[in-house]
């Protein structure tokens, strides 16, 4: 297979895994119960890691090497994601957007394996699928780094297709596209996806039901003090990003070494 086609033979794995997935779990609530839905979903996630590895979608030399991230990098990634997590968050609350399977995910949450499924194996999976196996993939092809950021962000956030994800996946997808391309593998953005969506699970197996009526805003103690956090967190989020742009990356790819061979 041609390298070129890898971007979107990864988006047709996942598409139809998902659509496997639904299948699976519609007849899997009616004969086992709703408890073997988190189970379906999660050896579903699995199959489509699977899937692309024998498809040799995946660099396994640099994929989970985290030795060749120095610990600045580390800590500039991880403390300049953090608060874009709230700020999408809120974003999601002010536009009002529907959260079309929130029941989905409040009852898995409450089950050891649900929990596993949203907070650590689905995020695993999608930074192979967005980040490595599209976004990297990109990039080795010669496409200029900001336009393959910007199309993996957005295939990342349209492909979850329920609106409240859309815009939160689109915006994280667009960091986490950012951390990917100076460090050349998926091990920091695997973790700060686990924490955004650990972050969710908590939310919902401690609030329960009462997580739909929750608002950021009225906790944070109204919409000027929100506001006035969220100019705070984009602010340093975007900073420290910047810091972390200007770091030394891990490797170059093919489009910065056209560039760079380029007569002036």
């Amino acid at each position: 297979m041609k390298k070129a086609l890898y971007p979107f033979v990864a988006v047709a794995v996942f598409i139809v895994m998902q659509i496997v997935a639904g299948i699976a779990m519609g007849i899997a609530e009616m004969v086992m119960g709703s408890a073997a839905v988190a189970w379906v979903i999660s050896i579903c996630e699995l199959c489509t890691i699977a899937i692309i590895a024998m498809l040799r979608m995946i660099d396994w030399k640099t994929v989970l090497n985290f030795k060749m991230i120095g610990w600045k990098t580390y800590a500039l990634a991880i403390m300049g994601t953090m608060p874009s997590i709230f700020v999408l968050n809120m974003g999601v609350e002010v536009l009002d957007l529907t959260n079309s399977i929130e029941d989905l995910f409040i009852s898995m949450s409450q089950s050891m394996i649900g929990v596993l499924s949203i907070a650590v194996i689905g995020p695993i999976v999608e930074e192979f699928i967005f980040r490595e196996s599209i976004l990297s993939n990109m990039l080795r092809g010669g496409m200029n780094k900001w336009k393959a950021i910007t199309v993996s962000a957005l295939i990342f956030g349209i492909i979850h297709i329920n609106p409240a994800q859309v815009f939160f996946a689109a915006g994280m997808g667009f960091i986490f596209g950012i951390i990917y391309y100076k460090t050349g593998n998926i091990v920091i953005t695997s973790i700060l996806h686990i924490l955004s969506n650990g972050i969710a699970v908590w939310q919902m197996r401690s609030m329960g039901e009462a997580i739909k009526d929750f608002s950021m805003v009225e906790w944070l103690g109204g919409p000027v003090t929100a506001i006035c956090i969220a100019i705070l967190c984009t602010a340093v989020c975007i900073y420290l990003l910047m810091l972390l742009w200007k770091s030394p990356q891990s490797h170059n790819y093919p489009s910065e070494q056209v560039t760079e061979n380029t007569p002036n």
